[in-house]
């Protein structure tokens, strides 16, 4: 689905809205989420630090949050952040480069690029793992951006998926669901003054394909080994696949 009702490709659409949200993006993130989505961060490079990986490319990198995350839990790694909103990636390279000065982590670790999914400026079987975090329902083609994550990986390298769905408990979901289609919207307009990018969320995670389905597309898209796992109730999920 598209944010806006125009006739403008959905990439468009994609890297003007994050390029607009940009500079409250972080700060809403955390509020909006309670500061949970730090911990599911903090699961997903717990994962990845289990493969051992020494470069890993991390897609739709934002404000280079996971990146970070990477970079300060596992030595000696190189990440390449890339993403469609030149805005989003102009903080994550000032929030990188005060990191690097704090000593937090070591200089050159990560690098950042402007790119499309579909259109990553790397060869094939160049990473050991390809991650994405709250950016897959925000691709334009679902099937064809993992594939080409798939392309970039090595053999027998491991695909992080780290994303939204919607809770379905009797009591948990109803009460979730409020709260994302009727207060997040709300609050996330007002700070951002974009009301449009936070109702545009909660529709994208309606529409984001279910567990089950997401592994059938990591299947055709070239993966194996797919697996799903539940946080805080089935508010989000880790997908895990190796090429």
């Amino acid at each position: 689905m598209k944010p806006y009702n125009d006739n403008r490709p959905k990439t468009q659409q994609i890297r003007d809205m994050f390029d607009r949200i940009a500079p409250v993006y972080d700060r809403l993130n955390h509020l909006l989420s309670l500061g949970i989505d730090r911990s599911w961060r903090r699961k997903t490079v717990k994962m990845l630090a289990a493969t051992r990986p020494r470069r890993v490319i991390d897609v739709a990198t934002g404000t280079g949050d996971l990146a970070l995350a990477i970079a300060r839990r596992i030595p000696d790694i190189r990440i390449e952040g890339v993403d469609l909103s030149p805005q989003m990636i102009e903080i994550a390279q000032k929030k990188t480069s005060a990191a690097e000065t704090q000593g937090q982590i070591p200089r050159d670790t990560i690098s950042y690029s402007v790119a499309d999914v579909e259109a990553l400026p790397f060869p094939e079987n160049s990473f050991d793992a390809a991650t994405v975090a709250f950016g897959v329902r925000n691709f334009a083609d679902i099937a064809s951006g993992l594939t080409h994550m798939q392309r970039v990986l090595r053999p027998g390298g491991t695909l992080f998926i780290l994303e939204f769905d919607t809770p379905h408990g009797k009591i948990f979901g109803p009460l979730y669901r409020f709260y994302f289609h009727r207060i997040l919207p709300t609050v996330g307009g007002w700070f951002s003054k974009d009301r449009k990018a936070y109702h545009y969320l909660p529709r994208s995670v309606d529409e984001f394909p279910a567990p089950e389905r997401l592994r059938e597309i990591m299947t055709q898209a070239g993966f194996r080994d797919c697996h799903s796992r539940a946080l805080f109730g089935g508010v989000a999920y880790i997908h895990t696949g190796k090429k």
